[in-house]
């Protein structure tokens, strides 16, 4: 499971065996994935690209031999931010931990979180993470070329470590110097232009019958106004335990310059969330030195913890209307990691009113699909604070932007020619100084105008373009999959809450799968297949192998996951006690040693709602179960030491080794792993055990020669070593596996499904 760019179209797929490439077929999803699994149980090497989200996305690859390699390339076309003379290309390199709301429904992928009513995808989107001192394995190369066709200045990647060739002004070649860099954060890559080269302007492309076209509008320069409008200013700011750390204090450097830089006559509220979302005042207050010091004593006052309930934060915002003679700016600070990215979206489309959204990513990984997203529909724009970049940066471009919009009441003309299906159909205010970018399609040739209008200030303002259709045009073939991908996001636009809850609107799924089987461009419902026929496995068992990803660079692992230098059975209880005040932290204990949890509503805000054993931090528990008023008195009364000793010391030493195995060791097959006299052959679920032996994945503290001598002496027949990595696979007697968790290297087992 791996991200890609928010706004890029997938637009091919190739897959290489030995010498032999085959070009990815686009299909239907279900009919995709009927094919591979076809092919897989075939015994032919096929691979599968599933888009899960505009950003994540999945590779499947079937029947690998032992010792071949299999390539796969993705090709996907985007158009590169610019503002004020700056590009920016981010490539980013790992899917953040999502919070998952709902109830539990089951689980069709292979992610650490069941699906949920909520997020019916949620096992596809949540890849297990490696565990703590561990590596996935996996290194990171990059190369990008860059040809801006005008002089290059000031090129810089803002997180990793590169080495910059310029074979010519206009040209550069860039490459990470470190080729093991582990792939747990954006690559960031930004540069400048000389002067005003970068001018408004047009392309096409025509080989058929429809042409495609995109127009290109820089706007002026901002009017700096004399005289500016008071505002109703709401600041957002994203409290959950995976803004732990870092991300929080950086977005706390943000809102306390942005607390203290607003105009005179400012309205405003603080409001933070993350169970729950709680606001600063009853409802805003003018911007007095008494009410602002209030507000900056309580933002430092603020820490991360608990799940990320976007929801009802984005509700507190606008469940009273703005005054009518102010325009109300909300600030969102967040690290976007939900599963409910649709939801969120739409809340924003549907709730906003007259209000603009400004969104700030925290980290260096977020979630841009859902950011940029909440700035397009919320009228406002975006920005990312990097952790190594200071947070009043971001705050101070945030004020130049409101102080005064660059265009406004833009509308788009044509004179003279006829372009078709043109998105976006409707722009909101321009507060960058950034292109206005139009994808259209066209049937008829000719030559006209193009003209966009709009208001910069007080005074009207208009640029026209003239432009030629071409009958032919051979040249920017890329502009049909860009075309395409624009008229997918207007259809989703349409069914946001359809797509989240995995019941879209018939009509309009079909609408996006016709558009995507046409231009050949991957969306949620369809997906790239690529089958070897020649090549086909012989004998041996196939495993199937979750790739896990790396903790994503400056979050917590704690924050997200709790304290993972206990084990498993500890880490849930510890994860639960940290989302509640000290009375409910005390019950929390006392019902997880009972196997259930109970949550508790207190006068201002939930805070605690319980999770069930085994299930994650990051994904929302169950309605809370209910419990003898008798049982939770006693649970209160109780000091908390007690209850802590009591709940970790009954375990004894055999279920302290037990809690090292994974989940996903059933109670029947711990009952086998028991029994030395166990040889036989037993199935439950995709797990099978052969002549008394399974597979499993081993994670350890060190891959040493005297480490896997210890394995083997137990006798592990390892099949796979993760290079540069701490993790092996291999094969072992069932009665071995409680006797495998014994090995003080030895961190995690998890049994694997046959494929």
């Amino acid at each position: 499971t791996f991200p890609l760019s928010a706004n890029g179209a997938v637009d091919d797929m190739l897959m290489k065996v030995g010498k032999r490439v085959v070009r990815g077929e686009i299909k239907r999803r279900e009919e995709a994935r009927r094919i591979y699994e076809q092919a897989k149980n075939r015994g032919h090497v096929a691979s599968l690209l599933d888009q899960e989200r505009p950003n994540i996305f999945t590779q499947s690859v079937a029947n690998i031999m032992p010792g071949e390699k299999v390539e796969i390339t993705i090709k996907y076309v985007e158009v590169l931010p610019f503002t004020d003379g700056s590009f920016k290309f981010v490539f980013p390199m790992v899917v953040g931990p999502r919070f998952i709301p709902g109830n539990p429904t089951g689980s069709s992928g292979t992610g650490w979180a069941p699906d949920t009513n909520q997020v019916p995808d949620a096992s596809k989107i949540t890849p297990p993470v490696t565990p703590k001192g561990t590596r996935a394995g996996h290194d990171i190369d990059l190369e990008v070329t860059v040809d801006a066709g005008v002089p290059i200045r000031d090129l810089k990647s803002k997180l990793h470590e590169v080495t910059i060739i310029r074979p010519t002004e206009n040209k550069a070649k860039v490459t990470l110097k470190d080729k093991k860099t582990i792939p747990n954060k954006d690559f960031v890559l930004t540069y400048l232009v000389a002067g005003d080269k970068v001018q408004s302007g047009f392309l096409a492309h025509r080989d058929g019958k429809t042409g495609h076209a995109m127009v290109i509008m820089i706007p002026p320069k901002r009017v700096t106004s004399n005289q500016i409008a008071p505002k109703e200013m709401i600041f957002v700011i994203d409290c959950s335990g995976s803004q732990r750390g870092r991300p929080l204090a950086k977005a706390k450097e943000a809102m306390r310059y942005a607390l203290k830089h607003m105009n005179p006559n400012d309205t405003f509220n603080v409001i933070d969330f993350n169970a729950g979302a709680r606001m600063l005042f009853p409802e805003p207050k003018k911007n007095t030195p008494e009410m602002r010091d209030k507000a900056l004593k309580y933002v430092e006052s603020l820490h991360a913890q608990g799940g990320t309930w976007m929801g009802p934060a984005i509700e507190t915002v606008c469940k009273t209307p703005p005054p009518e003679n102010r325009l109300r700016i909300v600030t969102f600070m967040t690290d976007g990691y939900v599963g409910n990215d649709f939801e969120i979206i739409n809340l924003v489309q549907k709730l906003r009113g007259k209000s603009r959204w400004f969104p700030f990513g925290t980290g260096n990984s977020t979630n841009r699909f859902l950011l940029d997203n909440m700035a397009r529909v919320g009228g406002g724009e975006v920005e990312y604070i990097l952790l190594n970049s200071p947070g009043e940066e971001a705050a101070r471009k945030f004020y130049k932007r409101i102080s005064t919009p660059v265009l406004t009441d833009i509308t788009l003309e044509t004179k003279g020619i006829t372009l078709e299906e043109v998105f976006p159909e409707q722009v909101s205010d321009l507060w960058d100084r950034k292109p206005l970018i139009f994808k259209a399609r066209y049937t008829k040739s000719g030559k006209g105008a193009i003209t966009i209008k709009g208001h910069r200030g007080t005074t009207p303002y208009y640029q026209t373009l003239n432009i030629k259709l071409p009958e032919r045009e051979s040249a920017n073939e890329v502009l049909g999959a860009l075309w395409a991908r624009a008229k997918v996001d207007d259809l989703m636009d349409q069914d946001l809450m359809g797509a989240q809850r995995g019941v879209p609107n018939k009509q309009i799924k079909e609408d996006i799968i016709k558009v995507a089987l046409e231009y050949r461009i991957m969306t949620q419902y369809t997906s790239f297949v690529a089958v070897e026929e020649a090549v086909v496995t012989v004998e041996g068992k196939p495993l199937k192998v979750t790739v896990p990803v790396e903790m994503p660079d400056g979050v917590s692992r704690e924050g997200v996951f709790g304290d993972s230098t206990a084990s498993e059975a500890q880490i849930r209880m510890s994860t639960v006690s940290s989302y509640a005040p000290s009375r409910m932290r005390r019950y929390a204990i006392k019902l997880n040693k009972q196997g259930r949890m109970l949550g508790q509503q207190t006068s201002n805000r939930t805070s605690f709602q319980g999770i069930a054993p085994g299930s994650s931090p990051l994904m929302a528990p169950p309605p809370p179960a209910s419990l003898p008023e008798k049982s939770v008195a006693d649970a209160l009364e109780r000091p908390e030491e007690e209850l802590k000793a009591e709940a970790f010391h009954e375990q004894d030493k055999e279920a302290r080794l037990v809690s090292r195995l994974h989940a996903k060791l059933t109670p029947e097959l711990l009952k086998l792993a028991k029994r030395k006299d166990f040889k036989g052959d037993y199935t439950v679920g995709k797990l099978k055990v052969r002549d008394g032996k399974l597979t499993v994945k081993i994670w350890l503290k060190d891959t040493k020669e005297s480490t896997i001598e210890k394995l083997e002496k137990l006798g592990l027949n390892i099949s796979f070593k993760a290079s540069g990595g701490k993790m092996v696979i291999g094969v072992i007697e069932v009665k071995k596996l409680l006797d495998l968790t014994k090995i003080p290297q030895v961190t995690l087992v998890e049994p694997l499904p046959v494929a």
